[in-house]
């Protein structure tokens, strides 16, 4: 991928943004495999859960591309780079159990808000990015909020 990014700064907080996009998408990506084969008693309130949070990550999705751009560098946008980049694991033609899909999301969901918490400080304190911390740290609040609902759900 060629880049546009003018200094060290700003290509330090791309791939940081990076990892964190790719992330997301493949939380997005979990969340509509699991809209779509949930089943079970909690079929109704899980199918419109994940919906629910396939749709906040679209639009989080966007901001955090967009925001690659703003410091000058490209935004991956492939499959195959979100994979490369992403530390979260998928598994091929499994489909668990409602409680499983549950569990499984809230992990990857608590790691990538770590993430997200972890680039957004060292953005702030070391780079001086007030902005992209903010962006990262209005993200990790709305996912704690998410995290916390999904194992409500769980303890039920």
């Amino acid at each position: 991928m060629t880049t546009q990014v003018a200094n060290n700064v700003n290509v330090e907080i791309a791939e940081a943004l990076k990892t964190i996009l790719a992330n997301q998408f493949v939380l997005y990506t979990k969340a509509r495999n699991y809209h779509w084969n949930v089943t079970g008693g909690h079929f109704f309130r899980l199918h419109e859960l994940f919906e629910k949070l396939y749709d906040e990550l679209a639009d989080d999705i966007d901001e955090v591309a967009e925001r690659i751009r703003a410091v000058g560098d490209y935004a991956p946008g492939t499959l195959s780079e979100f994979l490369k980049l992403s530390n979260i694991s998928e598994k091929e033609n499994y489909y668990p159990e409602a409680e499983e899909m549950v569990r499984t999301f809230t992990n990857d969901y608590e790691q990538t808000t770590n993430r997200i918490l972890e680039s957004a400080a060292k953005i702030q304190n070391e780079y001086k990015d007030e902005v992209t911390a903010g962006l990262l740290y209005g993200l990790a609040q709305k996912y704690q909020k998410n995290i916390w609902m999904l194992k409500s759900l769980m303890n039920n």
